[in-house]
């Protein structure tokens, strides 16, 4: 049964806590070996993040942390602009939505040897990935905002002739539904978008973390890199999850009706 917020109780939480750790345990015990810990324990993967602690992993969480904020900021300023321009403007949309539409279905993956050329081994390299991740994902969003726009509104926007920043303001407002949807995607897509980045063209960051466990067969290492991102996403969604219902109460009451 669940609470008037729709959150579990926290009695089912832990449970579930407890039913992943379970089920961890006994992966651990079936896939032991003396050699090598393919699948190592929790305890194990607790003391190897204590070790990783007091060494290079808050300087890991901190530079994937500004890879994916500042990518997904950029890549969501960008994605608002050009949906709107595509879903309110007649002639951007006739130009650039075959181009987004073409270009949204490359795999981030081919674009990391034309950002290592064009930026190098830094920041933007990696950056400039989440920027094209975040960008597609919201474009997408915006334009189904902004072209689904009520009939009405956009009457009453001619009526007044409203110079082209007022209607791109109109349709903002009109689409942030939508827009709301595609920030909290692009959120998820980033940090999956900072491992790829920080894996192929990189030397710090979690995704580098792990590769070097890779490296070094150190599975336990793998692990805490993959259970910081988690903890990480969980908490960003959680904020950005808050922060909507702070500035946006009326599309959580329309919502929820």
């Amino acid at each position: 049964m669940k609470r008037p917020g729709g959150s579990a109780p926290a009695g089912i939480r832990l449970a579930a806590v407890g039913f992943i750790l379970a089920g961890w345990v006994v992966l651990a015990w079936a896939f032991h070996s003396p050699r090598l810990e393919l699948f190592p324990a929790p305890w194990l993967v607790a003391v190897r993040f204590v070790e990783l602690s007091r060494t290079e992993l808050g300087a890991d969480i901190l530079a994937s942390l500004g890879v994916a904020a500042g990518g997904w900021a950029l890549g969501c300023l960008l994605g608002v602009a050009l949906g709107l321009l595509i879903g309110r403007v007649a002639l951007a949309r006739l130009v650039l939505r075959p181009l987004i539409d073409f270009l949204r279905f490359i795999s981030p993956l081919a674009w990391v040897p034309l950002a290592i050329l064009w930026f190098g081994i830094g920041y933007w390299s990696k950056a400039s990935i989440i920027v094209l991740i975040s960008m597609f994902t919201v474009v997408v969003n915006t334009v189904q905002g902004a072209s689904a726009m009520d009939s009405e509104t956009g009457k009453a926007s001619r009526s007044l002739r409203l110079r082209l920043p007022q209607r791109m303001e109109v349709g903002l407002m009109s689409a942030m539904p939508d827009i709301l949807v595609g920030l909290r995607y692009a959120l998820g897509a980033a940090w999956g978008g900072v491992v790829l980045s920080e894996l192929v063209a990189g030397n710090t960051g979690l995704g580098a973390l792990e590769g070097y466990g890779g490296q070094s067969f150190d599975v336990a290492q793998i692990m805490v890199g993959m259970l910081t991102l988690a903890v990480l996403g969980y908490v960003a969604n959680w904020g950005f999850m808050r922060l909507q219902r702070r500035l946006f109460p009326w599309i959580i009451a329309n919502r929820a009706s």
